[in-house]
């Protein structure tokens, strides 16, 4: 695929098209082979879960949905998740409304039993002091939790320092407390971001000394009186960081580390987190956020120009490669508590850059397309962010105004010129990741993946180096399209329709365009007095 997706578009087509074809029944194989055949197999890995109670937060999330996914067919005796009420759902309704609409529960159809079974919901919230836990659910964790994932995390960029410390530092600090007093705790793993250390030049797999004490900043955000002084503090402390959440990631790392002598503890800091690669499913995703965002805003047609630096090194990482590093390193630092077991989940030497991600994307353009568009995907980049913003101006806003224009002829409610201004403020977040070179040691990382035996390398396949990106792109592309826009595969073909119908009509408003360029352009030489050009062009009518 990787040779395929070098050469033409005639030739990659027809490639492409089988691997989408072929995904579907390998989805079904998925669905209906893998709990069988992952306990036909022993491990030392699943072993290490078999039977074990594992407390988990941010169950809810994306990352949480895959780990509790994968615990249960390692045949964990129970995993207690974390829930809060949500919008008028108690925690009980949120989870079985959780397993009944999410595709990644593969297995919930055919066994709900097994599910419900290894399930217990906590209530709480990982944002309030002492995580909100009443007294008899915090009685039952401390006495059965054999394992601790914390993956719970306030992950908006945008977010007030307040909030994120309450959440990112605070939550951990007090999780930490709990862990603390559980006599049969094994491990405790807190997933950070690879992000959470961007401020030096080369992050290693150690511990870093954040340059304000978290407990200082925890103490001010509980004092009421002296929030003032939080807020004046946080705008001089944050500058090096792109935003709070790699801040306050950073100051988590810190107190985790501050426990290490308590607890067997173990960090692992995913770099940008993307769909699945295999596992369960292919392309399984659940939001819009970070890569997510810029692949289904220019297959939509509505991210027509980003700030991007197509050379620099793509850091994105497949869910499921996250998800079974974490178990596996969990049960190395189990087995090793007294190393510093801190690990950078991201691409090594088997990289792709943002470049060969768009080129990729752009090929599946007549392949793949997307009802639910508003035009044909043409996707710019530009590494100067002077140029990307003045083509915002004719990428985005004109385009804008033209449709919300038309929306109000119609009698409708415009709307698209207030979806761009999202767009360009989620462009600006990411402009940071995407425009910027970072270096992650992974060599602990790798250590521990090459020790494993050939059953976990099967059954956790957590290697970048086994990443096949053509492979990735076409199953990431088909799951956005699947699992964001809603959109299952059967209708690609009508929606293909719809796309040659809008190429045409761009081609035409281009050919309509350029040739009022040209005019213009020919009537101010004919105004300059340029014979020799109109005579050659045969243009003397504009005279």
């Amino acid at each position: 695929l990787k040779r395929v997706a070098t050469s033409s578009r005639k030739r990659i087509e027809p490639n492409l098209t089988r691997v989408c074809k072929a995904s579907s029944s390998s989805v079904r194989y998925a669905a209906s082979m893998s709990l069988q055949e992952f306990n036909s197999n022993r491990s030392p890995v699943k072993e290490f879960y078999a039977g074990k109670t594992v407390f988990l937060t941010g169950g809810s999330g994306f990352l949480g949905k895959l780990f509790i996914e994968k615990l249960i067919k390692c045949g964990v005796k129970e995993i207690m998740l974390l829930l809060r009420a949500k919008k008028g759902f108690s925690p009980e309704d949120r989870l079985k409304t959780l397993l009944k609409k999410e595709a990644v529960f593969v297995n919930y159809q055919q066994q709900p039993e097994l599910y419900l079974s290894r399930l217990r919901v906590i209530e709480g919230d990982v944002s309030k002091p002492g995580l909100a836990i009443g007294n008899d659910d915090l009685d039952y964790v401390v006495k059965n939790t054999n394992i601790i994932f914390h993956s719970a995390a306030d992950v908006r960029f945008d977010e007030s320092m307040k909030e994120s410390v309450e959440t990112n530092v605070r939550g951990t600090e007090h999780l930490l407390k709990i862990a603390e007093r559980c006599a049969g705790l094994e491990v405790f793993v807190h997933v950070s971001s690879a992000f959470s250390q961007c401020v030096h030049e080369s992050v290693e797999e150690k511990f870093y000394t954040p340059i304000v004490d978290p407990l200082v900043l925890i103490k001010l955000i509980e004092n009421e009186q002296r929030l003032d002084d939080f807020e004046a503090i946080a705008r001089k402390i944050v500058d090096p960081w792109p935003n709070t959440y790699a801040f306050t990631k950073a100051l988590a790392e810190e107190v985790v580390r501050r426990y290490r002598s308590k607890l067997p503890i173990a960090i692992v800091r995913p770099s940008i987190v993307t769909s699945t690669y295999s596992d369960p499913i292919p392309g399984w995703t659940d939001n819009f956020y970070g890569f997510n965002g810029v692949v289904m805003g220019a297959g939509t047609g509505v991210l027509r120009i980003f700030h991007i630096h197509d050379e620099y090194k793509a850091n994105i990482i497949p869910a499921d490669i996250v998800i079974n590093g974490t178990l596996v390193v969990a049960c190395h630092a189990a087995n090793h508590p007294h190393e510093e077991n801190v690990f950078n989940c991201t691409m090594d030497e088997n990289f792709t850059t943002w470049g060969d991600i768009r080129n990729d994307c752009m090929m599946l353009k007549g392949v793949v397309a997307a009802k639910k568009s508003l035009w044909i995907p043409t996707y710019n980049t530009t590494r100067y962010h002077f140029i990307a913003s003045f083509l915002q101006i004719f990428y985005h806003l004109l385009p804008a105004i033209f449709f919300d224009l038309v929306m109000r002829v119609r009698g409708e409610k415009p709307q698209v010129l207030r979806l761009y201004r999202k767009v360009h403020r989620f462009s600006d977040v990411l402009r940071f990741f995407t425009n910027n070179q970072f270096k992650f040691a992974t060599k602990r990382m790798r250590h521990v993946l090459d020790g494993m035996g050939i059953v976990d390398r099967y059954l956790f396949p957590c290697d970048m180096r086994s990443v096949v990106w053509a492979k990735f792109g076409v199953n990431h592309i088909r799951g956005c399209r699947t699992y964001l826009l809603d959109e299952p595969w059967e209708t690609n073909e009508e929606a293909l329709k719809i796309h040659r119908r809008r190429l045409i009509i761009h081609w035409c408003m281009l050919g309509a365009i350029y040739s009022m360029y040209v005019l213009v352009a020919l009537r101010m030489l004919a105004a300059a007095g340029v014979p020799d050009l109109r005579t050659f062009l045969g243009c003397t009518a504009f005279a």
